[in-house]
């Protein structure tokens, strides 16, 4: 597998379209659509049309883009939330259940919200999904100095507005930083951690160069040479690139840097919530050698590894990312309080016995 600075060199040194063109057709031609995906069919063409580029309306209430979608399910309604001094938006779906626990979805470097859009109507059966946008991505207003830290203090207090409770959080990238940040610094309002695609440090970020990485991030022509495996959908590739096309340069800086400075290595021991890691086996950002750095630092965690899967996991396989996040979160409804506290090798038994009974 190629290291981060070699691809990103070997992309920057490819001819490549100017920032502006859209997805070059040999990019899509031949993409196989995602199949199969619960309750969120295919994404249609309202949340492609609501990138950053054609931002979604900025309103409080439900619209009539809020109806059912073509499949059925219900889209996301467009909301905002006062977190201390920045304005956030969100993204939720109405659950089946009124008492499906409350889960967090916070979104990568450059992206927004849109990410998730698979997990948001998807996992409609077994929670309560909310996609945040970070401050200064998608609808949110910026925060004066972006960092992991700024980024989970703006998040917990968004949390604080819409569930008294715990909460469920998933993290894809940088957001798997700002997930376990919220973790150490407010154990009480996470009930289990996701880590999708991601680690408590980025050894190989913090070794490239700044240069290379903001060019690799939004070459239109090579983009999904770094950041997505091989089969991606059309459409999913679409919201990936339209996503990081329509973030300010300058908060994609602010989040390499921020992801640079990230090292929660010493802490891990620390997080006492269950922890599902997912990562591809195709990923060059986050190579499958960051999720065996977590589950070896993490006390209870469980490592998925998605085969030919690159970086963009929820958008690439939202079929396999939902069945394993459905599974983790049925398990820990299911699992006794007493076996949850207990920890070590009853928990991790317990929940093996779960996903058996999953299967």
């Amino acid at each position: 597998m190629e290291s981060l600075p070699s691809v990103a060199f070997r992309v920057l040194s490819a001819q490549w379209p100017a920032a502006q063109e859209r997805a070059a057709p040999s990019e899509v031609r031949g993409a196989s659509p995602c199949r199969g995906i619960s309750e969120a069919g295919t994404i249609d063409r309202v949340a492609l049309e609501s990138s950053p580029q054609t931002p979604l309306p900025k309103r409080d209430g439900p619209g009539p883009e809020d109806g059912p979608g073509p499949d059925g399910a219900p889209r996301p309604f467009s909301r905002f939330v006062e977190a201390g001094t920045a304005r956030l938006h969100y993204l939720v779906a109405p659950p089946r259940h009124a008492t499906a626990p409350a889960l967090l979805l916070i979104h990568g470097t450059g992206s927004n919200a849109l990410s998730w859009s698979y997990q948001v109507r998807g996992l409609r059966a077994v929670a309560r999904a909310f996609a945040v946008d970070l401050p200064g991505h998608g609808l949110s207003a910026r925060i004066g100095a972006p960092s992991v830290p700024a980024y989970a203090a703006a998040v917990a207090e968004t949390m604080a507005r819409l569930d008294s409770g715990r909460f469920f959080v998933a993290g894809h990238s940088l957001g798997g930083a700002v997930a376990l940040e919220l973790a150490l610094r407010h154990p009480e309002r996470v009930r289990g951690l996701i880590l999708i695609a991601t680690g408590a440090h980025f050894p190989a970020l913090a070794a490239t160069p700044s240069l290379f990485l903001l060019p690799a991030a939004v070459a239109p022509g090579k983009f999904r040479d770094l950041f997505l495996g091989e089969g991606v959908s059309a459409e999913a590739l679409a919201l990936a690139r339209a996503a990081v096309a329509g973030c300010p340069p300058d908060i994609i800086r602010a989040d390499i840097s921020a992801a640079k400075a990230f090292d929660a290595r010493a802490a891990l021991p620390r997080v006492r919530c269950p922890a599902l890691i997912l990562c591809g086996t195709e990923d060059h950002i986050t190579p499958p050698r960051y999720a065996a750095w977590l589950k070896e630092g993490l006390p209870d965690a469980h490592v998925v590894l998605i085969r030919g899967a690159g970086h963009m996991l929820p958008l690439e396989r939202p079929e396999q990312v939902n069945a394993a996040l459905a599974t983790f979160l049925r398990g820990q409804r299911l699992l006794p309080r007493m076996l949850r506290r207990a920890g070590g090798v009853a928990a991790f038994l317990a929940r093996r016995f779960l996903e058996r009974l999953e299967r």
